[in-house]
């Protein structure tokens, strides 16, 4: 049995990755590194700061280990340089190391990616809008385009907020269906759903600022002892596969660059194509422990 610890990306839940549990081998056990302020946790306080991010998910981790385990660690975007400090924690207190890192979507902690926000880069627009349309259940809308172009809207005012107010302001009902006065009841459904959406805004701003912190201020990079393996979508506009890898920067030993077909969003789309190779890693690992 090996453990596979799993690190949300910027606003997510770790819940994001339990449709994994049909994938992987009976003999590979998922376990959550929720983050606090979302999912399981949101009733938390939020952290304000990669260190304490990083402490958390480190104690977050030794709660779920025993002694001797054998285990892996991912991250994905946000989380990926999540799990690059919490590895460093891990290797200072003497805690047996993973047995392998994933880093999935995002540049290396020494990279540009982070260092302005996606808000004040309308290159980044579209992937930002594509990830908006995940967050909207297909039944509230007409079909397609209609929740093509609710999610068009929303991220249009998000920008423009954020241009104004230098954060992400939460959208009205008004300000996005125009006939909303006097249809309230008509529009409750997707009202609620604008309220997840505004909160979630609210998460990846927190995030962003992070990682900007993070990456604009000077760091006692490391190399990872561990086995290092890196995901990259062929179509992420957000993170390109120049900037995933440069994880290389980071990796003390072996390093393993995995192209897969999907954009940004590869551990929610390409899922399918990542699991069978993490499959096989670990039972590659296992093998070599017989």
């Amino acid at each position: 049995m090996i453990k596979l610890f799993c690190i949300p990306g910027g606003a997510a839940s770790a819940t994001a990755y339990l449709p994994w549990v049909k994938l992987l081998d009976k003999d590979v056990k998922l376990c959550l590194l929720e983050i606090p302020g979302r999912g399981l946790r949101r009733k938390e306080e939020s952290r304000a700061h990669m260190a304490e991010v990083a402490d958390d998910l480190f104690s977050n981790l030794q709660s779920q280990l025993k002694d001797g385990e054998d285990y892996m660690v991912l991250g994905y975007c946000f989380g990926a340089v999540a799990g690059y400090e919490l590895y460093r924690r891990i290797a200072e207190s003497g805690t047996k190391l993973p047995s392998r890192m994933f880093f999935c979507a995002s540049d290396p902690p020494d990279g540009n990616t982070y260092k302005t926000s996606i808000f004040t880069d309308r290159a980044r627009e579209d992937e930002l809008k594509e990830t908006l349309t995940r967050y909207f259940h297909p039944s509230l809308f007409e079909g397609p385009e209609d929740l093509a172009a609710f999610a068009g809207k929303y991220t249009q005012l998000c920008y423009e907020s954020y241009e104004r107010a230098g954060r992400v302001v939460a959208v009205r009902p008004e300000e996005i269906f125009a006939d909303y006065a006097g249809n309230e009841e008509r529009y409750f459904e997707k009202s609620k759903a604008l309220e997840f959406a505004n909160h979630t805004m609210d998460l990846l701003d927190i995030d962003q600022k992070i990682v900007q912190e993070y990456q604009n201020s000077p760091q006692d990079y490391f190399r990872i002892e561990a086995p290092v393996t890196v995901f990259a979508g062929d179509r992420d506009t957000m993170t390109t596969l120049e900037a995933v890898s440069g994880w290389s920067r980071m990796a003390g030993g072996e390093f393993d660059l995995r192209v897969i077909d999907g954009g940004h969003l590869i551990l929610i789309d390409g899922y399918q194509n990542c699991i069978p190779i993490i499959n096989d890693l670990a039972r590659a690992r296992e093998a070599s422990r017989a």
